[in-house]
């Protein structure tokens, strides 16, 4: 197994979303390339997969209580920089509680990735016992805007949603949105999030924060959009 290392930035953060019309994330997207010195950042294909146990009791935390809820997800970056011709996937739990976002992840080989969900690992105690299985899998756009180990912006376009199996969501083989064919609704809003530690933004970029506006949550509106169980366009978490 390849732990996974990222800036503190990923780890422990306070974050918060936008959700943009295109023209607005245009107008957001070049002034942050302008505050990078003319920065443009290169797209990145992100499939992701959410898991849940029967009875759905993550997401419905996610709706009930966006505040404080967990997601456990795998995902799927094209390009992915450092693989080294290894098919991997990076295995993630996500923590929000209180405005303050907590992840703790490993990449997996995929071949291995059906024996790590089964069994835990000590990086991730609360997948332990073998209960979690794929409810929905996600494709995106990602720009990622970063000049510091302070504060991150990415901004995700082309929100696709799909119905996964098992069978794709653990295979051996790197599911890409052609594996998952057509998803059966998409987002054409743009999501905007903004990562950081404390209060280290441009004065400009803090100026953005929503406040108490509900968060956009691709967990919480694919599950809405995909699964009978919730009503349609649910938001938060």
């Amino acid at each position: 197994m390849l732990q996974f290392a990222e800036g503190e930035v990923t780890k422990l953060r306070r974050e918060f979303k936008l959700v943009l019309g295109r023209n607005e994330a245009l107008a957001l997207c070049s002034r942050l390339s302008a505050s990078l010195g003319g920065y443009l950042s290169p797209p990145t294909s992100i499939t992701s997969v959410y898991f849940d146990k029967p009875g759905y009791p993550l997401a419905r935390r996610s709706l009930d209580t966006p505040a404080d809820c967990l997601k456990v997800r795998t995902k799927e970056y094209s390009p992915d920089v450092g693989a080294g011709g290894v098919q991997r996937v990076v295995l993630e739990v996500k923590r929000e509680r209180n405005g303050l976002t907590q992840k703790r992840r490993v990449w997996v080989p995929r071949a291995e990735l059906r024996h790590v969900l089964r069994g835990g690992v000590r990086l991730l105690p609360l997948i332990a016992g073998g209960s979690l299985m794929p409810v929905l899998a996600v494709t995106y756009r990602r720009h990622v805007y970063q000049c510091s180990q302070a504060w991150r912006v990415t901004v995700d376009r082309d929100i696709g949603f799909h119905g996964v199996t098992p069978e794709l969501a653990l295979s051996e083989t790197t599911l890409s949105a052609e594996r998952l064919g057509e998803p059966l609704a998409m987002d054409e809003r743009v999501v905007v999030e903004v990562k950081h530690l404390g209060e280290e933004l441009p004065e400009w970029l803090a100026a953005l924060n929503p406040g108490r506006k509900p968060a956009y949550s691709k967990f919480a509106e694919g599950m809405a959009r995909v699964h009978d169980f919730v009503a349609d366009g649910i938001l938060g978490g």
